[in-house]
């Protein structure tokens, strides 16, 4: 570990792929992953995993770890906005009964919709030429409801030169 420019060992390596990767307890917990993987059950293996961690080496291959391929990253980002298009459609007009056939309250089922719409515009998001608020008084000084309308800009069609 003194030198950091050499290349990773195996060891080294599958430490950081059980510690970018690992299921539970080892994704994220560095003392579990150096323990299982250099078999260091000491005191001392959150120190040593804390200093293998903080090698520009081992940094540089956890970062790579992280880096989508961009057609895995094209592809993830299309397998979202499926899922996320279906969970808001599913959720947003869905009725469910419990098991003795009383209607359930759908605000639960809202509150899903409106995340997956939220993550979706944070995958999508929407340029805002103009935005407009709603606002509903509650009227005897209650509370009252706001809603953002967001129209999308409208592209101008291409003006050809004559």
């Amino acid at each position: 570990m003194e030198n950091n420019n050499k290349p990773l060992t195996e060891q080294e390596k599958l430490f950081c792929d059980l510690y970018a990767n690992g299921e539970a307890p080892f994704g994220g917990n560095a003392a579990r992953c150096y323990q299982e993987v250099f078999n260091d059950k000491t005191r001392m293996a959150k120190s040593r995993a804390m200093r293998l961690l903080a090698a520009p080496n081992v940094r540089e291959y956890l970062q790579s770890l992280d880096e989508l391929p961009y057609e895995e990253a094209k592809y993830m980002k299309a397998f979202l906005r499926e899922n996320l298009t279906s969970i808001i459609t599913e959720c947003a007009s869905a009725e469910y009964r419990d098991r003795k056939g009383t209607l359930l309250s759908p605000a639960a089922l809202r509150s899903v919709a409106v995340n997956a719409a939220k993550a979706l515009m944070e995958l999508y998001p929407v340029k805002e030429a103009q935005v407009n608020k709603i606002n509903i008084d509650g009227g005897n000084g209650e509370g009252g409801i706001t809603f953002n309308v967001i129209v999308p800009q409208q592209s101008e069609p291409d003006k050809k030169e004559v």
